[in-house]
């Protein structure tokens, strides 16, 4: 009989320990409460946990939220007449931390909350009141130059209601994941005749920091070539080698992965019709293609 109630005993130690692994702190030592934290990983059927270190969010999402709930009762004969439960959601997408506080008032009314505030990292916001039911979102910006994996610290309070909540918790950033696309070198004829027009698009998978896209203009006359360059850190130069009808001009400098690099050009010519301009080509430092190359562009006769 004595072994029997001392593996009770023992049971009990383990229980209780346990479920205090799990709790969130709170100030309202006088009441009830019930909490719980849970990590959810929003982009894997597994719900596994995730790992800042080695997982990362997409931009437009989804992210990786943390979740606490704090509950707290009172009044009548078994103090359970009247209870409150505060709830947040925690997470940071590329450029914010945010959390989102939600009042749950039930029992025998439903009485708004008082002030609901939150403080991320000595920062402090508020609302005055909110409706049982409601939730709250609390945006913070991220400092300038954040890593995966810093801590962001916050804190939720509640008040009105009976005595107020308190929640504490912690949260590691996720970093961005790498952008992916397809590296692609296009080329359109827009007008022919003797006033032209041609766009060639470049998209690289990586940032590069030199690239030179080169081409040449046929039957090229009047003053230089109008360039226009939308996107990456480049520059532009033309030249006639041999003093021909021929135009090259030469595109250089660096680009950021996925962006579009969009180059617009204006041009005279005496001839109309037919192919207006030479092969055009993209290389890296070494002078090797990182892209097929572009044919000549054909006006529809």
């Amino acid at each position: 009989m004595i072994l029997c109630q001392g593996l009770f005993i023992l049971f009990l130690s383990i229980y209780s320990c346990k479920k205090t692994d799990v709790s969130s702190k709170n100030s309202d030592e006088n009441n009830f409460v019930a909490a719980s934290t849970v990590y959810q990983d929003l982009t894997a059927p597994s719900q596994r946990i995730m790992d800042c270190s080695a997982d990362c969010i997409n931009p437009e999402g989804p992210y990786v939220e943390s979740s606490a709930t704090t509950s707290s009762s009172w009044g009548g004969p078994n103090q359970n007449a009247h209870t409150k439960t505060v709830s947040y959601v925690a997470y940071n997408t590329a450029t914010d931390f945010i959390v989102k506080v939600t009042y749950v008032k039930s029992g025998q009314n439903t009485n708004a909350s008082n002030l609901v505030k939150v403080t991320a990292n000595g920062i402090p916001q508020s609302v005055p009141t909110l409706a049982s039911g409601a939730t709250a979102t609390f945006t913070f910006p991220l400092p300038a130059g954040w890593k995966k994996c810093d801590e962001m610290s916050f804190a939720v309070r509640q008040e009105g209601q009976n005595s107020p909540i308190n929640m504490t918790g912690t949260y590691k950033l996720f970093g961005i994941c790498a952008a992916r696309c397809a590296t692609s070198f296009t080329g359109e004829a827009i007008s022919c005749g003797n006033a032209r027009e041609a766009v060639y698009r470049f998209t690289a998978t990586e940032d590069m920091d030199y690239i030179k896209i080169q081409g040449g203009l046929t039957n090229f006359t009047g003053a230089d070539a109008e360039v226009t360059i939308d996107g990456g850190d480049l520059t532009a130069s033309q030249s006639t080698p041999g003093g021909s009808s021929n135009r090259v001009i030469k595109i250089e400098g660096k680009v950021t992965a996925c962006e579009q690099v969009t180059i617009r050009i204006k041009w005279n010519s005496t001839n109309s019709g037919g192919v207006i301009t030479g092969s055009w080509s993209v290389k890296d430092a070494n002078g090797v293609e990182v892209a097929p190359s572009v044919a000549g562009l054909e006006c529809d006769q």
